[in-house]
């Protein structure tokens, strides 16, 4: 017997699987042959919440080794995405951060998402595409509360 949780689960799935593919073929027919992987893209987004983390920081956020994430990061500044600049505080450390170039491509990722999901609400009633936005906003709104609470846990 399925409970409201799994078809709550089965729903979204169904959700992504209905729009992933759009967004990720969108994205792609704005790139050329330099497309991002997944964990290019996931550290754009860990570097844009804004903490200028160190290299070590940032190995360990994305669970990767040292050698792998100075790689990773060789490749996003020469992409023009991220700048590695001299810790003011320890000269041995580099501080890393998200350059507008970087932030550009993911707002671009995000516009992409947003058009692929406006598109599968056409097939969605006026009353429904409203009890979507509706739920959207309160998703949001949990979101904030999600990211303020986790900020806060970092700073202790």
């Amino acid at each position: 017997m399925s409970t409201g949780h799994d078809q709550l689960a089965d729903d979204i799935r169904q959700f992504r699987r209905a729009v992933i593919p759009d967004l990720l073929l969108g994205m792609l027919r704005r790139m050329d042959d330099t497309e991002p992987n997944l964990l290019q893209v996931a550290t754009l987004y860990v570097l844009d919440a804004g903490a200028d983390p160190t290299v070590r920081d940032l190995a360990a956020q994305i669970g990767r080794s040292m050698s792998v994430t100075s790689r990773l990061i060789d490749l996003l500044v020469r992409r023009g995405w991220v700048d590695r600049d001299e810790d003011p505080d320890d000269r041995r450390a580099k501080r890393l951060r998200i350059t507008t170039a970087g932030s550009d491509y993911l707002r671009a990722f995000e516009q992409v998402r947003a058009q692929a999901q406006r598109q599968l609400m056409t097939y969605l009633t006026d009353d429904e595409q409203r009890v979507v936005s509706e739920a959207m906003a309160l998703l949001g709104k949990a979101s904030r509360r999600h990211l303020d609470e986790r900020d806060a846990d970092a700073a202790h």
